[in-house]
């Protein structure tokens, strides 16, 4: 039995790789501070000529950047999110947008379209989690994952991602194992549809420091 038990979890092993690999993959910049991941990448692809029409002229929309961290079996270690809230003054010709993490709750007036997306869709030292988050995997190999979504439509997942900004920082996780689901659940098998526009990808595996 714990031949056979060994062989399976080697077997889903095997399989949740091989199902990381169908993810796009592209190159983010990790730097390690006291022993947290700080991380580097830009998503501005999602902001496609429809997507900037609807940015422009549409109501107020919300671009919303998740960031998991993964241990090499898919197994969730913490989570970061971003969330911009977007609007367009056509007289002024200014977006005014609010971003929302964990540290902080800012309002900006941003005078053109790049910029917003700069500010929106462009990670730069991004801290993923706490220390004691990554001291039980230190030396282990691990991925990272993201999700940047405009206007994610499922009421659950807007209530989670609700709470989570709102929780006072290191306050632990929120929403349970279905906001921190496997990568398998959340980047292969995830269903289609579930927000205006969706990008994902995954970084390359990294060293924990």
């Amino acid at each position: 039995m714990r031949r056979g038990l060994v062989v399976a979890a080697a077997l889903s092993l095997i399989a949740s790789v091989a199902l990381a690999q169908q993810v796009p993959r592209r190159r983010v910049g990790v730097n390690w501070r006291e022993g947290v991941p700080q991380l580097d990448f830009r998503a501005t692809d999602l902001a496609d000529a429809e997507v900037r029409e609807i940015l422009r002229f549409g109501p107020e929309q919300r671009l919303v950047m998740r960031v998991y961290a993964y241990r090499a079996n898919g197994e969730p270690i913490t989570l970061a999110i971003r969330q911009c809230n977007v609007s367009f003054d056509p007289w002024l010709r200014t977006y005014h947008v609010q971003v929302q993490d964990e540290r902080r709750d800012a309002s900006v007036a941003l005078g053109t379209e790049e910029a917003m997306l700069d500010r929106c869709l462009v990670a730069r030292q991004l801290p993923l989690g706490r220390a004691s988050d990554w001291r039980e995997v230190r030396g282990e190999s691990v991925y990272f994952a993201a999700v940047i979504e405009l206007n994610p439509i499922s009421p659950a997942e807007v209530q989670r991602i609700r709470r989570w900004l709102a929780r006072p920082v290191g306050g632990g996780r929120v929403g349970g194992t279905a906001f921190f689901g496997s990568f398998v659940s959340l980047f292969v098998n995830r269903r289609i549809g579930e927000a205006d526009r969706t990008l994902r990808f995954r970084s390359q595996s990294v060293r924990v420091r």
